[in-house]
């Protein structure tokens, strides 16, 4: 930690005047030894945590106030030289430590004046600090105050009733200004959240009781019994200011031990939401006010789980704004107690783990869309060849067979009762040959995707299945509209399959399938009442079929209790289309 040298060198001269005031004190005899000891660790107190913390924070005004304070601290003992000329100085710098405190209390931990308020108390104190000693010093002797002290070099004249209308009038503005400093201290520890007030609590506290103490002895006079208690008492709290910021120092110093643990359970699975991310964060800053908005690229705004946008304070309110990025890619905002930003490595290390745990979450989700994408593609190209590939058989080899067959039904009916019998067999038989191999070709166009289908829709095409089986199939698919081809093949292959499996194991002797469309999707159950005991993971059949459904990013439900039957349901995304797409295969 290096100390800049300004503020190191300020210090340098506070403990010299501290050495020479401590010297003049004793000297004089006037101060009780109590007073003494008091008097030098105050000041040396404010010297050294004010170099601390400007080492720490050189941008920040504090620490260089604080050494300040224990400057003009020591410096107010000069009046208790017998050097003519100093004791005139230390009698205009006698109360300047009160101004630069009260300026410190006001402007921390920001090391600024942020209100108007502020501003006009920290100016009222210097004044008061300032012009109401020069003037008294123009019109005070120390001879003709019964005081044993050096003549007053900057003395005009001898007016002792001036004198003291000034000290009279000083102390009741000082008092003023102390009030109002309490006045404002209090306003700022009620309107801070939890992690300003952790960082104010040692300085305000111990501000505004002494600013209350100092206000007492300006009302009630500084030599009342009362007051002397007072002041006892502003004197202790005046060595916890020093004390108070350290401890505020060591605060900010110990805040980042929780990242660690943030960055596994923001790395957890399912926490990839607001509010999620709101209750991580708002624990490891200790700000339970923090709001959390995730952007939104279609909308390129900040938004809530909701969806609704995060309205993002303006410049100058009561609210701190940091934005959390990857790559110049905004992923996150975060809305919260400007305190947080005095506590810049807490702040960074969290905004910094945030952006990689988010990052990590957002290249999840879009690997996760691409293969999903990827799937979809898949399957859509399957389809379209398998309905290029039954055009093909339709328009092709079948058609080639007809025409075949045709020819030789026209040859056959074309020989008269004089042909060869056995030529004549032969061409019937070739003619039954080719008629089989054309309605087995039918049937595999039909297959890979059946007429009814691309002209009905699913609700015919499901009867045309359940009607070819040979038990009885209940079959629920009321005003059922049309889908998209890929949804509406999916639906009947995962039918189909169920069918098959039904027949093949379950040794089942009633079916039923059931369709329902609510909304956005598509309800399809399929069940028997087999012996159950079917699972995706033991047949290739069902393994395909759960690809498939996943594949239009839809789920796949087996329910096959031994001796309970089987039910395989599946949800598919299923928006209706308008106009059913005209696919005919010309079966």
């Amino acid at each position: 930690m290096r100390t800049p040298v300004g503020p190191a060198l300020l210090a340098t001269c506070g403990a010299a005047l501290g050495v020479v005031g401590l010297m003049l004190k004793a000297e004089d005899g006037s101060h009780p030894t109590a007073d003494l000891v008091f008097g030098g660790v105050n000041g040396f107190l404010f010297l050294a945590a004010g170099l601390v913390a400007h080492a720490r924070k050189p941008d920040n005004r504090v620490g260089l106030l604080m050494v300040l304070v224990g400057v003009g601290w020591f410096a107010e003992d000069l009046q208790f030289s017998w050097v003519p000329w100093v004791f005139a100085v230390g009698g205009l710098f006698s109360h300047v430590s009160t101004a630069v405190g009260a300026h410190l209390v006001l402007a921390y931990p920001t090391g600024r004046l942020s209100s108007t308020a502020a501003r006009v108390l920290a100016g009222l104190a210097y004044l008061v600090a300032f012009v109401w000693p020069a003037f008294g010093t123009l019109f005070s002797s120390p001879a003709s105050q019964g005081l044993h002290k050096p003549d007053n070099l900057l003395m005009i004249r001898d007016d002792p009733e001036f004198v003291r209308f000034v000290s009279d009038s000083m102390e009741l503005a000082g008092g003023a200004v102390a009030c109002g400093i309490a006045v404002v201290l209090l306003h700022r520890w009620f309107r801070a959240g939890r992690p300003l007030r952790f960082i104010l609590a040692p300085v305000l506290i111990t501000g505004v009781a002494a600013a209350l103490a100092t206000a007492v002895g300006g009302v009630a006079g500084y030599d009342s019994p009362s007051a002397r208690v007072v002041l006892t008492a502003y004197k202790v709290l005046c060595c916890l200011l020093p004390l108070g910021f350290l401890a505020g120092v060591l605060r900010v110093r110990v805040g980042p031990t929780r990242v660690d643990t943030l960055l596994v359970e923001l790395g957890a699975p399912g926490r990839g939401s607001a509010a999620d991310l709101r209750t991580l964060l708002a624990r490891s800053l200790r700000d339970p006010s923090l709001q959390v908005g995730l952007w939104h690229e279609a909308s390129r705004s900040y938004v809530d789980d909701d969806g609704h946008p995060v309205p993002v304070p303006a410049d100058g309110a009561a609210r701190a704004v940091t934005e959390v990025g990857f790559g110049g890619r905004p992923l996150a905002l975060l809305i919260h107690d400007p305190a947080l930003r005095e506590d810049r490595t807490r702040l960074d290390a969290v905004t910094a783990g945030t952006a990689v745990a988010l990052e990590r979450q957002r290249l999840a989700v879009e690997m996760l869309a691409q293969v999903e994408r990827s799937r979809e593609r898949i399957v859509a190209a399957t389809d379209a060849e398998r309905r290029r590939f039954g055009q093909d058989l339709h328009d092709g080899a079948q058609q080639n067979l007809a025409v075949a067959a045709a020819y030789l039904r026209k040859a056959v009916g074309g020989l008269d009762d004089s042909a060869d019998a056995t030529v004549l067999e032969a061409l019937r038989r070739s003619d039954r040959a080719l008629r089989d191999v054309t309605g087995e070709l039918r049937e595999i166009a039909h297959g890979l995707r059946p007429a009814a289908l691309t002209e009905l829709g699913i609700g015919p095409a499901l009867d045309a299945l359940a009607a070819a089986m040979p038990i009885p199939v209940e079959l629920s698919a009321l005003a059922v509209p049309r889908f998209a081809p890929t949804v509406e093949l999916t639906v009947y292959m995962l039918v189909k399959e169920a069918f098959a499996n039904t027949l093949k194991h379950g040794q089942a002797t009633r079916a039923g399938v059931r369709l329902r469309h609510t909304g956005a999707e598509l309800e399809v159950c399929v069940s028997d009442d087999g012996v159950g005991g079917a699972a995706v993971e033991r047949g290739r059949g069902l393994l395909g079929l759960q690809d498939r459904v996943e594949a239009v990013g839809g789920t796949l439900t087996v329910t096959s209790s031994p001796g309970a039957g089987t039910t395989i349901s599946a949800v598919l995304p299923a928006d209706p289309t308008p106009t059913p797409e005209a696919d005919d295969d010309g079966q």
